[in-house]
């Protein structure tokens, strides 16, 4: 009997111990998949649809990884989640990344997703030449965005101060409030994000007139994948983090073959709630161009795009971004033998 009762106590602490390690396994344990954590961007979900596509497609599940994504909030860099330990890898824009590591933070570039600069100025009909911005309120980004701005304003010659003939400069925020309630007379915004937060007004064509920095030979590489340089002397981690870009370069295949259904998919996420069909179509339209699919693959560093960039970091302020140029801030280990 007693020997009954010991055993049956034995089996008791067992099972409790089992329960309690089931509990605190990690997510994706019990699926026998790799976890990562991914910090994307403030920004409206067509900024990330092939991340999320991807997500929703299951392409992630199929290389062995179950992905945690989150979303930072305006004022904050998924680059700080990283360097906090917070996340795995980070999607930013490449000024803030840089400018971030640049003040410590061990952040690498190991893909760029936006092929194409997206920034750009909408300006009312009257100014319809360069020129003409001169006298006017004009709303810019800063904290990482504004360079292209500073560095066409020196091409044309005009000053950004009001006086003698020059613009104003009204620091704006992501939405178009300054501009539909005419606080500025051009505002600064992403192709991506136009659709969504121009009044459908506003939109008709004859309405505004749109200034692309990229256009202009001013753009700075957006969206690219940012990793710590201390993961990428490890080679599970690499291997897990190729895993990673292949799968998500499928999500974004699958944005530009399938638009229709990527439309769907993007429609039915919570984030998508109460916009407009039409606008999100034109907003994922745009985000695909930009990734540009069709002309290279996706991943890829164009090598003049990254010196254009960091010119443009170095010198387009007042206040430059950096100081110097970058060394070590670029690896290509997951674009090899992909």
């Amino acid at each position: 009997m007693l020997s009954f009762f010991m055993n049956s106590c034995r089996r008791s602490v067992l099972l409790v111990a089992l329960l309690i390690a089931a509990q605190t396994l990690p997510a994706g344990a019990e699926s026998g998949r790799a976890t990562l954590r991914v910090a994307l961007p403030d920004g409206p979900p067509t900024r990330a649809a092939g991340f999320l596509i991807a997500q929703q497609r299951g392409y992630f599940a199929d290389a062995g990884i179950d992905i945690t994504f989150t979303h930072q909030s305006y004022g904050k860099s998924p680059i700080d989640a990283l360097g906090e330990g917070q996340a795995d890898l980070a999607v930013e824009i490449m000024p803030i990344a840089l400018s971030r590591r640049a003040k410590g933070i061990d952040a690498v570039h190991v893909a760029q997703i936006f092929q194409q600069a997206t920034l750009m100025l909408v300006c009312r009909s009257n100014i319809d030449q360069p020129g003409k911005l001169a006298g006017h309120n004009v709303g810019v980004w800063f904290d990482g965005w504004e360079s292209p701005f500073y560095a066409w304003l020196a091409q044309l010659g005009l000053s950004y101060f009001a006086t003698g003939g020059g613009v104003t400069i009204v620091r704006q925020g992501t939405d178009a409030e300054v501009f539909t309630e005419n606080e500025v007379d051009c505002m600064t915004t992403t192709s991506y994000r136009a659709p969504l937060v121009l009044p459908e007004s506003d939109k008709a064509p004859n309405n505004f007139i749109i200034y692309k920095y990229q256009e202009l030979g001013l753009g700075v590489l957006e969206d690219g994948l940012y990793a710590r340089g201390s993961d990428l002397a490890n080679p599970a981690r690499v291997d897990l983090f190729k895993r990673f870009l292949a799968a998500a370069a499928r999500g974004w295949q699958s944005l530009h073959d399938d638009p229709s259904q990527a439309l769907r998919l993007v429609k039915d996420l919570p984030d998508a709630a109460g916009l407009d069909g039409k606008a999100l179509a034109e907003s994922l339209a745009a985000v695909s161009a930009a990734v540009g699919a069709e002309n290279v693959e996706i991943g890829t560093l164009d090598d003049a795009a990254f010196d254009r960039s960091v010119l443009l970091m170095m010198t387009g302020a007042p206040d430059p971004i950096l100081a110097a140029a970058p060394s070590g801030a670029v690896s290509s280990i997951l674009r090899q033998a992909r």
